[in-house]
């Protein structure tokens, strides 16, 4: 990559980055907020959806619905891609949803995911919630399976 294309992604992250955290509403706007994490373990369905179990998070511990939104958009690093999709997490104490941003790694069968919780969308605990997670995956098996740490924060509404 030559350095006027490094130089562009640079600044290109660093005003995504910005946006990001100054369209963020305020922590005070909601009654409390909570550090979350867990476990995934997902399989592709092969229809556009994926589904799993989500372990060793508390109040997330349930089930997970990904439903694939965009094809594979090319990056300047080859065998990297981006795409888009809708997770909902079903849990005994609601429903959770988040739309995602990921970049994924084929090469090395990884993934990051950008997942913003829409307040809209949640049900139970879960209604009028604000945040983000953070979802590392690794795909052992080519796309079959997958294997994710998720983390992040939920701010849950008044």
């Amino acid at each position: 990559m030559n350095f006027k294309i490094r130089i562009l992604a640079a600044f290109a992250l660093v005003a995504f980055a910005i946006g990001l955290f100054s369209s963020s509403q305020s922590v005070s706007a909601v009654s409390g907020c909570q550090k979350v994490s867990g476990i995934v373990r997902a399989v592709n369905n092969g229809d556009g959806t994926a589904s799993g179990i989500i372990t060793q998070a508390g109040k997330l511990n349930g089930t997970t619905q990904t439903v694939f939104t965009s094809g594979f958009t090319p990056t300047p690093d080859p065998g990297t891609f981006s795409f888009t999709d809708d997770l909902t997490l079903t849990t005994d104490k609601g429903v959770l949803r988040t739309h995602n941003v990921t970049i994924a790694d084929l090469a090395n069968g990884v993934a990051a995911v950008i997942a913003r919780i829409d307040p809209n969308a949640g049900t139970g605990d879960f209604a009028g919630a604000k945040g983000v997670l953070y979802i590392n995956a690794r795909t052992p098996d080519g796309g079959t399976s997958f294997q994710e740490e998720i983390t992040g924060e939920i701010c849950y509404a008044d």
